[in-house]
């Protein structure tokens, strides 16, 4: 009796073992390729925030653009210094943005380490975004990644990052993630 039990029990074993393995195999296979893609806009963003002129742009766009040129012109009405920075600053964001929609970078990676400063520009570009839309009469597209993307920047708890590293240090972090964030991302 034992024996015929192991016969017919046993292969039905091994068969979701071979089933099991491989799936569990390409689902890690996955996510390090998913973290493969966050590697090269990561080293860029790093590089770039190693830049002083960046800094400076940003520091500009953040804190003496609408104090020295009003936004009525749009974008295209500012002397070129001024749409120098605004471009160099806000398209490099928009380009972030961009990564995170098409799903090239995850965007749980970047949000949290630069919430701050994505929506400090956000609110910087903001007037003269909405008037560069006007100025253009169409469909109202003009920037609308970053604007996207600093929606949801904004919805992230301030201590969003804190609480993550928390999180990391006792192992529950996987658990955390799609039960604070993630979930209702991916479900949205």
């Amino acid at each position: 009796m034992f024996n015929a039990f192991l016969v017919n029990v046993l292969p039905v074993v091994i068969a979701v073992i071979a089933i099991a393995v491989p799936t569990w195999l390409g689902m890690l296979q996955t996510r390090v390729s998913r973290h493969a893609n966050n590697i090269q806009p990561l080293l860029g963003l790093l590089a770039e925030f190693r830049s002083a002129s960046f800094h400076d742009q940003h520091d500009y766009v953040c804190g003496r653009l609408q104090q020295e040129h009003a936004p009525s012109g749009g974008v295209r009405g500012l002397p070129h210094d001024a749409k120098e920075a605004f471009c160099n600053v806000v398209y490099y964001y928009q380009s972030l943005a961009t990564l995170t929609v098409l799903r090239i970078v995850d965007e749980e990676v970047f949000l949290p380490l630069l919430r701050y400063r994505i929506v400090s520009v956000w609110q910087a570009a903001r007037p003269y975004v909405e008037r560069e839309r006007e100025l253009r009469g169409r469909d109202g597209s003009y920037l609308s990644a970053f604007e996207e993307l600093a929606g949801r920047t904004a919805e992230l708890p301030h201590t969003y990052l804190h609480d993550r590293m928390v999180d990391s240090r006792s192992g529950r972090w996987w658990w955390t993630r799609r039960r604070r964030w993630g979930r209702s991302r991916r479900t949205a």
